[in-house]
């Protein structure tokens, strides 16, 4: 069995190994997908991220959630292991942050986590049971273990859905479906 950071190598490397015309083409499937997902329709109060190059972008949803009047939060990591929830209330009060990653204009309007409707969780990679490779920092498991499963979902691009299990560890958060360009993986 391959050691979880192999594996997360190797989902990285799939990633990079995509095409920008694909990632731009799948964007508009992507987003179809979502906004027709019951979760996302009946939520009022949505997290999503604001994608690096290649990765599931969702600016797409993030301008639909907008027009429906969805309150559109997204991801800020405030130190090494500290991520807080921001309003976006457009995609252009943004600026680079670190790493190249798009974040709001400060002052920060932060909601409390548990007050999210849905989040969109990215991830490196995707197994059929709902395990997730993160970038390898656990932004994201220490986030959502307060949290149901019935308010978060994976994203990724189809191409980053893996056949064999990802090792988890006991803090990783396990997604209860995961929604690509090509529809929704539940898990049982």
């Amino acid at each position: 069995m391959k050691t979880k950071e192999a594996v997360r190598q190797a989902c990285k490397s799939q990633r990079a190994a995509l095409s920008i015309e694909d990632c731009e083409s799948w964007a508009a499937m992507l987003c179809d997908e979502i906004v027709h997902l019951p979760q996302y329709e009946q939520a009022q109060s949505i997290m999503v991220y604001l994608a690096m190059p290649k990765e599931a972008n969702l600016d797409d949803v993030i301008e639909h959630a907008l027009q429906s009047g969805k309150r559109v939060y997204v991801p800020v990591c405030v130190d090494k292991i500290t991520m807080i929830a921001v309003r976006l209330h457009n995609l252009d009060d943004v600026v680079r942050g670190v790493l190249n990653i798009r974040v709001p204009k400060e002052p920060y309007e932060i909601i409390d986590p548990t007050d999210i409707d849905l989040v969109l969780v990215p991830g490196a990679g995707f197994d059929r049971y709902g395990g997730r490779m993160g970038m390898g920092n656990g932004y994201y498991d220490r986030f959502l273990k307060e949290l149901s499963p019935t308010h978060y979902i994976g994203v990724a691009w189809n191409a980053q859905i893996l056949d064999e299990s990802i090792p988890m560890e006991r803090y990783d958060q396990r997604m209860p479906a995961i929604v690509t360009e090509q529809g929704v993986i539940y898990v049982n």
